[in-house]
C-alpha cells in the first residue's frame, strides 16, 4: 500500500461531502418545528436550517403536511417548494395555517427523471429556502442522495424527503432521519431514526387536528335520525257545513 500524502486528511476534512458528526451550524440551533415535544426530542432543538431531511413512513402519508404546516408558514424570505405531492394541496387551508402563497411553487412530473432534476436546480439556486418532495417510485441510489443533499447545503435549503418506510433499511447520507406513524386519525408517532448529536429511538405523540376533529364518528346505528316523517293532521271530529247553491233570480223580459 503506497504511503498517504501528508495532506491527505486536510483534503479529506475539506471535501463537502464529508459529514462531520458533531459539527455544529451557526449557532448550533436549529428552526422550530412548531411542536414543543418534537423539539425536545430533536438533538439541534428543531428542524435543521439547511441539507437533507428524511421522513420514513407508509406512503402517501398526507399527515406529513399537517406536520410541516408551522414551518411552511414561518417568517424568512425565499419560496416554499412542494414536489410530488400525492394530492393537490388545498389552497384555503394552506391560506388559513398561515402559509404565504404568493411564495409557494407546486412542482409535479410524471417523468421521474425531469421531477429530480427540477428538485435539484431549484434547491440549488438560493432561491428556495424550504423544499418538500415526495420521493418518486422505485428506489433512490445513493449518488442521488448525496446530491440532492448537496445541493441543498448549497443552496441554503431545508430539503424534507418523504420516503417509504423500508428506504431505512437502505444507508443514507441525510444527517436527520425521521419514522413517522399513525395511530389514530389526526396523530402522528414521530420516532427518530438517525440525528447527528443525538441519540435514536426517541419518539413523541403529536396532536395535528383539534380534539373534536380526531374523534371518530359514531357507527350509523347510533347517529340520531336527522328527519321524521311528517305527523298526518287529526281528522276533523265534526262534518263541513254545506252552503245551499246560490239562486239566480228569473228574469223576465
Amino acid at each position: 500500500m503506497p504511503p498517504m500524502p501528508p495532506d491527505f486528511l486536510q483534503q479529506l476534512l475539506a471535501r463537502r461531502d464529508t459529514w462531520w458528526g458533531r459539527e455544529s451550524t451557526g449557532s448550533g440551533q436549529g428552526q422550530s418545528t412548531g411542536f414543543a415535544d418534537l423539539d425536545r426530542i430533536l438533538a439541534g432543538g428543531g428542524w435543521p436550517e439547511q441539507g437533507l431531511v428524511e421522513l420514513l413512513c407508509p406512503l402517501p402519508c398526507p399527515a406529513v403536511l399537517h406536520l410541516l404546516l408551522p414551518v411552511l408558514a414561518s417568517d424568512g424570505p425565499g419560496a416554499r417548494l412542494i414536489a410530488n405531492p400525492p394530492m393537490r394541496p388545498s389552497a384555503t387551508m394552506l391560506a388559513r395555517a398561515g402559509v404565504p402563497l404568493d411564495d409557494l411553487l407546486i412542482l409535479r412530473s410524471d417523468d421521474r427523471a425531469t421531477l429530480l432534476r427540477a428538485s435539484f436546480e431549484a434547491i440549488a439556486g438560493d432561491t428556495v429556502r424550504l423544499a418538500l418532495l415526495w420521493a418518486p417510485g422505485g428506489p433512490l441510489p445513493a449518488g442521488t442522495l448525496r446530491r440532492l443533499h448537496m445541493g441543498a447545503q448549497q443552496g441554503r435549503c431545508l430539503l424534507i424527503l418523504v420516503r417509504p418506510r423500508q428506504a431505512g433499511q437502505q444507508p443514507s447520507p441525510a444527517p436527520l432521519r425521521l419514522d413517522l406513524s399513525c395511530p389514530a386519525p389526526g396523530e402522528l408517532t414521530v420516532t427518530v431514526h438517525k440525528q447527528p448529536g443525538g441519540r435514536a429511538g426517541q419518539y413523541c405523540h403529536l396532536p395535528l387536528l383539534p380534539e373534536h376533529l380526531r374523534r371518530r364518528p359514531p357507527a350509523c346505528r347510533e347517529l340520531p335520525a336527522l328527519t321524521r316523517r311528517p305527523t298526518p293532521e287529526p281528522a276533523l271530529r265534526t262534518p263541513l257545513l254545506r252552503l245551499p247553491a246560490p239562486v239566480v233570480p228569473e228574469v223576465r223580459p
